[in-house]
Protein backbone atom coordinates (compact mmCIF):
# COMPACT_ATOMS: atom_id res chain seq x y z
CA UNK A 1 0.00 0.00 0.00
CA UNK A 2 1.52 3.30 -0.93
CA UNK A 3 2.16 5.92 2.45
CA UNK A 4 -0.51 8.77 0.84
CA UNK A 5 -3.05 5.76 0.48
CA UNK A 6 -2.68 5.22 4.56
CA UNK A 7 -3.74 8.70 4.97
CA UNK A 8 -7.31 8.25 5.81
CA UNK A 9 -6.62 5.42 7.98
CA UNK A 10 -4.21 7.70 10.21
CA UNK A 11 -6.80 10.45 10.19
CA UNK A 12 -9.55 8.29 11.17
CA UNK A 13 -6.85 7.34 14.36
CA UNK A 14 -6.87 10.54 15.60
CA UNK A 15 -10.19 9.71 16.84
CA UNK A 16 -9.38 6.75 18.34
CA UNK A 17 -6.89 5.52 21.47
CA UNK A 18 -3.91 5.54 18.72
CA UNK A 19 -1.18 6.85 20.82
CA UNK A 20 2.23 6.58 18.51
CA UNK A 21 3.84 9.43 17.17
CA UNK A 22 6.10 6.77 15.24
CA UNK A 23 3.62 5.01 13.51
CA UNK A 24 1.19 7.51 12.66
CA UNK A 25 2.85 10.51 10.80
CA UNK A 26 -0.46 12.72 11.60
CA UNK A 27 -0.45 12.17 15.52
CA UNK A 28 3.77 12.48 15.03
CA UNK A 29 3.55 15.94 13.28
CA UNK A 30 5.60 18.46 14.66
CA UNK A 31 3.77 21.42 12.80
CA UNK A 32 -0.01 19.83 13.77
CA UNK A 33 1.47 19.31 17.43
CA UNK A 34 2.66 23.11 17.93
CA UNK A 35 -0.58 23.86 16.96
CA UNK A 36 -1.88 21.56 20.14
CA UNK A 37 -2.96 18.61 17.96
CA UNK A 38 -1.63 16.43 21.33
CA UNK A 39 -2.26 18.68 23.72
CA UNK A 40 -6.02 19.30 22.37
CA UNK A 41 -6.51 15.17 22.57
CA UNK A 42 -5.23 14.87 25.98
CA UNK A 43 -7.55 17.31 27.13
CA UNK A 44 -10.38 15.88 25.39
CA UNK A 45 -9.68 12.49 26.61
CA UNK A 46 -9.43 13.59 30.22
CA UNK A 47 -12.80 15.53 30.04
CA UNK A 48 -14.82 13.00 28.31
CA UNK A 49 -13.69 10.17 30.79
CA UNK A 50 -14.84 12.02 33.30
CA UNK A 51 -18.39 12.35 31.66
CA UNK A 52 -18.69 8.75 30.73
CA UNK A 53 -17.68 8.43 34.53
CA UNK A 54 -20.22 10.31 36.19
CA UNK A 55 -22.43 7.75 34.82
CA UNK A 56 -21.29 5.35 37.58
CA UNK A 57 -20.65 7.90 40.35
CA UNK A 58 -23.92 6.77 41.99
CA UNK A 59 -22.93 3.31 42.77
CA UNK A 60 -19.50 4.37 44.18
CA UNK A 61 -18.69 5.00 47.62
CA UNK A 62 -17.85 9.13 47.78
CA UNK A 63 -14.69 9.04 49.30
CA UNK A 64 -13.58 6.38 47.02
CA UNK A 65 -14.50 8.74 43.87
CA UNK A 66 -12.48 11.65 45.46
CA UNK A 67 -9.30 9.51 45.79
CA UNK A 68 -9.79 8.42 42.57
CA UNK A 69 -10.22 12.20 40.98
CA UNK A 70 -7.67 13.98 43.70
CA UNK A 71 -5.14 11.72 43.75
CA UNK A 72 -5.68 9.20 40.44
CA UNK A 73 -5.96 5.88 42.89
CA UNK A 74 -8.32 3.99 45.15
CA UNK A 75 -6.38 2.16 48.06
CA UNK A 76 -8.42 -0.68 49.54
CA UNK A 77 -6.27 -2.49 52.42
CA UNK A 78 -7.28 -5.78 54.17
CA UNK A 79 -10.11 -6.04 51.25
CA UNK A 80 -11.16 -9.25 51.81
CA UNK A 81 -12.29 -11.35 54.80
CA UNK A 82 -9.15 -13.08 55.97
CA UNK A 83 -10.66 -16.29 55.78
CA UNK A 84 -11.55 -15.73 51.58
CA UNK A 85 -8.32 -14.11 51.37
CA UNK A 86 -5.90 -17.42 51.91
CA UNK A 87 -8.60 -19.34 49.63
CA UNK A 88 -7.92 -16.98 46.86
CA UNK A 89 -4.21 -17.25 47.69
CA UNK A 90 -3.82 -21.20 48.20
CA UNK A 91 -6.48 -21.62 44.71
CA UNK A 92 -3.99 -18.91 42.39
CA UNK A 93 -0.57 -20.60 43.62
CA UNK A 94 -2.11 -24.32 43.16
CA UNK A 95 -3.56 -23.34 39.54
CA UNK A 96 -1.84 -25.57 37.02
CA UNK A 97 -2.53 -24.69 33.46
CA UNK A 98 -1.44 -21.81 30.56
CA UNK A 99 0.46 -19.19 31.57
CA UNK A 100 2.05 -16.73 29.48
CA UNK A 101 5.52 -15.13 29.80
CA UNK A 102 6.75 -11.39 28.97
CA UNK A 103 10.23 -10.25 28.69
CA UNK A 104 11.39 -6.89 29.44
CA UNK A 105 14.84 -6.24 30.28
CA UNK A 106 15.61 -8.31 33.33
CA UNK A 107 12.30 -9.34 34.30
CA UNK A 108 9.68 -12.47 33.68
CA UNK A 109 6.19 -11.18 34.07
CA UNK A 110 3.96 -14.88 34.23
CA UNK A 111 0.50 -14.22 33.64
CA UNK A 112 -2.93 -16.55 33.21
CA UNK A 113 -5.54 -15.13 31.17
CA UNK A 114 -8.57 -15.19 33.58
CA UNK A 115 -11.30 -16.30 30.97
CA UNK A 116 -14.70 -16.94 31.52
CA UNK A 117 -13.55 -20.67 30.89
CA UNK A 118 -10.34 -20.68 33.51
CA UNK A 119 -12.66 -18.78 36.38
CA UNK A 120 -14.49 -22.25 36.28
CA UNK A 121 -12.04 -24.04 37.36
CA UNK A 122 -11.27 -21.13 40.07
CA UNK A 123 -14.24 -20.22 41.74
CA UNK A 124 -12.17 -18.09 44.30
CA UNK A 125 -11.33 -16.07 41.91
CA UNK A 126 -14.64 -15.77 40.19
CA UNK A 127 -16.10 -15.37 43.61
CA UNK A 128 -13.52 -11.86 44.04
CA UNK A 129 -14.63 -10.17 40.67
CA UNK A 130 -18.03 -11.33 40.37
CA UNK A 131 -18.32 -8.73 43.84
CA UNK A 132 -20.95 -5.88 43.01
CA UNK A 133 -19.32 -3.58 44.73
CA UNK A 134 -16.05 -4.33 42.92
CA UNK A 135 -17.53 -4.47 39.57
CA UNK A 136 -19.14 -0.60 40.43
CA UNK A 137 -15.93 0.54 41.19
CA UNK A 138 -14.07 -0.87 38.36
CA UNK A 139 -16.89 0.72 35.82
CA UNK A 140 -16.29 3.55 37.76
CA UNK A 141 -12.65 3.99 37.23
CA UNK A 142 -12.53 3.11 33.81
CA UNK A 143 -15.29 5.12 32.67
CA UNK A 144 -16.84 2.57 30.99
CA UNK A 145 -19.54 -0.56 31.76
CA UNK A 146 -17.25 -3.06 29.88
CA UNK A 147 -15.30 -5.02 32.91
CA UNK A 148 -11.47 -5.32 32.64
CA UNK A 149 -9.64 -7.55 31.30
CA UNK A 150 -8.16 -9.75 34.43
CA UNK A 151 -5.19 -11.96 34.88
CA UNK A 152 -3.30 -13.94 37.61
CA UNK A 153 -0.01 -11.98 37.65
CA UNK A 154 3.78 -12.75 38.88
CA UNK A 155 6.34 -10.41 37.89
CA UNK A 156 9.80 -12.29 38.76
CA UNK A 157 12.49 -9.58 38.89
CA UNK A 158 16.02 -9.83 37.59
CA UNK A 159 15.66 -13.47 36.50
CA UNK A 160 17.63 -12.86 33.59
CA UNK A 161 21.32 -13.02 34.34
CA UNK A 162 22.73 -12.72 31.07
CA UNK A 163 20.66 -9.44 30.17
CA UNK A 164 21.83 -5.73 31.29
CA UNK A 165 19.32 -3.99 29.78
CA UNK A 166 16.74 -1.90 32.37
CA UNK A 167 13.42 -3.21 32.50
CA UNK A 168 11.55 -0.48 30.83
CA UNK A 169 8.55 -0.34 33.04
CA UNK A 170 10.69 0.37 36.14
CA UNK A 171 11.39 4.04 34.67
CA UNK A 172 8.53 6.58 35.23
CA UNK A 173 6.43 7.15 32.48
CA UNK A 174 2.24 7.36 31.33
CA UNK A 175 0.55 4.63 29.61
CA UNK A 176 -0.83 6.91 27.27
CA UNK A 177 -2.39 10.16 26.80
CA UNK A 178 -5.91 8.83 27.96
CA UNK A 179 -7.25 8.09 31.35
CA UNK A 180 -6.62 3.95 31.80
CA UNK A 181 -7.59 2.25 34.93
CA UNK A 182 -5.58 -1.05 35.91
CA UNK A 183 -5.88 -2.52 39.47
CA UNK A 184 -3.81 -5.07 42.05
CA UNK A 185 -5.12 -7.05 44.38
CA UNK A 186 -1.83 -8.29 46.21
CA UNK A 187 -2.32 -11.54 47.02
CA UNK A 188 1.56 -11.59 49.08
CA UNK A 189 3.47 -8.47 50.86
CA UNK A 190 5.06 -5.80 48.67
CA UNK A 191 8.00 -4.35 49.50
CA UNK A 192 11.27 -3.26 48.82
CA UNK A 193 12.15 -6.37 48.14
CA UNK A 194 9.77 -7.30 45.47
CA UNK A 195 9.08 -4.18 43.99
CA UNK A 196 6.11 -2.13 45.13
CA UNK A 197 3.91 0.13 42.42
CA UNK A 198 5.17 3.40 42.07
CA UNK A 199 2.49 6.38 41.44
CA UNK A 200 3.10 10.22 41.60
CA UNK A 201 -0.22 11.51 43.33
CA UNK A 202 -1.84 14.19 41.55
CA UNK A 203 -0.27 13.56 38.08
CA UNK A 204 -3.66 12.56 36.72
CA UNK A 205 -4.91 15.52 35.97
CA UNK A 206 -4.15 17.32 32.87
CA UNK A 207 -3.64 20.96 34.65
CA UNK A 208 -1.68 23.64 33.26
CA UNK A 209 1.64 21.87 33.74
CA UNK A 210 1.08 18.76 32.40
CA UNK A 211 -0.50 19.68 29.45
CA UNK A 212 2.51 22.41 28.71
CA UNK A 213 4.91 19.00 29.14
CA UNK A 214 2.90 17.09 27.11
CA UNK A 215 2.70 20.04 24.51
CA UNK A 216 6.64 20.00 24.46
CA UNK A 217 6.94 15.92 24.93
CA UNK A 218 4.69 16.12 21.60
CA UNK A 219 7.34 18.35 19.52
CA UNK A 220 9.95 15.56 19.75
CA UNK A 221 8.55 12.19 20.21
CA UNK A 222 8.17 10.84 16.80
CA UNK A 223 12.15 11.10 16.88
CA UNK A 224 13.03 10.22 20.74
CA UNK A 225 15.50 7.95 21.10
CA UNK A 226 13.59 6.26 24.04
CA UNK A 227 11.04 4.09 21.51
CA UNK A 228 8.63 3.59 23.97
CA UNK A 229 8.45 7.49 23.95
CA UNK A 230 8.55 7.47 20.10
CA UNK A 231 5.34 5.04 20.86
CA UNK A 232 3.25 7.54 22.86
CA UNK A 233 4.05 6.27 26.71
CA UNK A 234 6.09 9.14 27.45
CA UNK A 235 8.81 8.63 29.73
CA UNK A 236 9.40 10.75 33.21
CA UNK A 237 12.22 12.65 34.25
CA UNK A 238 12.34 12.78 38.42
CA UNK A 239 12.74 16.60 38.00
CA UNK A 240 9.60 16.48 35.49
CA UNK A 241 7.80 13.56 38.33
CA UNK A 242 8.06 16.78 40.87
CA UNK A 243 5.92 19.36 38.59
CA UNK A 244 3.61 16.91 36.99
CA UNK A 245 1.82 16.21 40.70
CA UNK A 246 0.96 17.13 44.21
CA UNK A 247 4.01 15.23 45.77
CA UNK A 248 6.83 13.18 44.53
CA UNK A 249 6.34 9.64 43.48
CA UNK A 250 4.95 7.19 46.42
CA UNK A 251 6.06 3.94 46.74
CA UNK A 252 2.70 1.67 47.75
CA UNK A 253 4.57 -1.05 50.10
CA UNK A 254 1.29 -2.96 51.86
CA UNK A 255 0.48 -6.01 53.14
CA UNK A 256 -1.05 -8.83 51.18
CA UNK A 257 -5.45 -8.15 50.93
CA UNK A 258 -4.42 -4.76 49.40
CA UNK A 259 -6.80 -3.63 46.71
CA UNK A 260 -4.96 -0.41 44.58
CA UNK A 261 -6.67 0.97 41.38
CA UNK A 262 -4.87 3.10 39.52
CA UNK A 263 -5.27 5.65 36.51
CA UNK A 264 -1.92 5.20 34.49
CA UNK A 265 -2.40 8.20 32.68
CA UNK A 266 -0.69 9.55 35.75
CA UNK A 267 3.08 9.13 36.34
CA UNK A 268 4.03 5.63 37.66
CA UNK A 269 6.76 2.59 37.23
CA UNK A 270 7.20 -0.95 38.68
CA UNK A 271 9.19 -0.08 41.76
CA UNK A 272 12.77 -1.32 42.06
CA UNK A 273 13.19 -5.17 43.61
CA UNK A 274 15.71 -7.04 44.75
CA UNK A 275 17.06 -9.91 41.94
CA UNK A 276 15.74 -13.50 42.48
CA UNK A 277 11.86 -11.77 44.10
CA UNK A 278 8.34 -12.18 42.88
CA UNK A 279 5.45 -10.51 43.23
CA UNK A 280 2.11 -12.23 42.89
CA UNK A 281 -1.20 -10.50 41.97
CA UNK A 282 -4.90 -10.39 40.90
CA UNK A 283 -4.05 -8.07 37.76
CA UNK A 284 -6.23 -6.37 35.10
CA UNK A 285 -6.80 -3.36 33.10
CA UNK A 286 -9.56 -1.33 31.25
CA UNK A 287 -8.84 0.91 28.15
CA UNK A 288 -11.54 2.20 25.60
CA UNK A 289 -11.84 4.84 22.90
CA UNK A 290 -11.26 8.06 24.72
CA UNK A 291 -13.85 9.92 22.44
CA UNK A 292 -16.72 7.87 22.88
CA UNK A 293 -19.19 10.20 25.56
CA UNK A 294 -21.34 7.57 26.29
CA UNK A 295 -20.06 4.44 28.66
CA UNK A 296 -21.15 1.33 26.68
CA UNK A 297 -23.35 -1.85 27.51
CA UNK A 298 -22.14 -3.67 30.37
CA UNK A 299 -23.36 -6.93 28.59
CA UNK A 300 -22.19 -10.36 29.99
CA UNK A 301 -21.84 -11.13 26.25
CA UNK A 302 -19.72 -8.57 25.58
CA UNK A 303 -17.05 -8.95 28.49
CA UNK A 304 -16.68 -12.71 27.50
CA UNK A 305 -16.13 -11.65 23.95
CA UNK A 306 -13.02 -9.41 24.47
CA UNK A 307 -11.43 -12.61 26.03
CA UNK A 308 -11.93 -14.28 22.88
CA UNK A 309 -10.24 -11.35 21.05
CA UNK A 310 -7.36 -11.10 22.91
CA UNK A 311 -7.00 -15.10 22.74
CA UNK A 312 -7.72 -14.95 19.13
CA UNK A 313 -4.67 -12.30 19.07
CA UNK A 314 -2.41 -13.98 21.29
CA UNK A 315 -2.84 -17.22 18.82
CA UNK A 316 -1.93 -15.06 15.98
CA UNK A 317 0.50 -13.68 17.32
CA UNK A 318 2.55 -17.02 18.21
CA UNK A 319 2.21 -18.20 14.61
CA UNK A 320 3.48 -15.36 12.99
CA UNK A 321 6.33 -15.85 15.55
CA UNK A 322 6.97 -19.47 14.75
CA UNK A 323 6.96 -19.00 11.33
CA UNK A 324 9.64 -16.95 11.97
CA UNK A 325 11.30 -19.15 14.06
CA UNK A 326 10.86 -16.88 17.62
CA UNK A 327 8.81 -15.97 20.19
CA UNK A 328 5.60 -13.77 20.61
CA UNK A 329 5.96 -10.75 23.18
CA UNK A 330 3.33 -13.00 25.42
CA UNK A 331 4.32 -16.22 24.53
CA UNK A 332 3.07 -19.68 26.33
CA UNK A 333 5.73 -21.63 28.32
CA UNK A 334 6.34 -24.68 29.63
CA UNK A 335 5.82 -24.92 33.61
CA UNK A 336 2.06 -24.77 34.91
CA UNK A 337 2.44 -22.88 37.92
CA UNK A 338 3.35 -19.84 38.58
Amino acid sequence: MKPWTRYPLWLGELFTGAKSFAANPIIGSERLNRYGLHAGRVWAAYWISRLRMAFFAPGVPKADREQFQTLGYVLKENYLPQEQFERLVTAVRHYEGEIRECLQGDTRTHRVLLSPEVLETLPEVKAVLEKPSLKRLFRYCAGHARLPICHIENVHNGSRDSVTERDPQKNLHVDTFQPTMKFWLYLEEVSDVNGPFVFVPGSNHPHRERLKWEYEMSLRAREHADRYTARGSFRVSAEEAERLGVSGPTAFKVKGNTLLIGNTFGVHARGNAEPGSSRLALWGMSRTNPFLPLPGLGFNAFNRLQYRVLQRERDRADAKAAAQGGQSSWHVIDQRRL
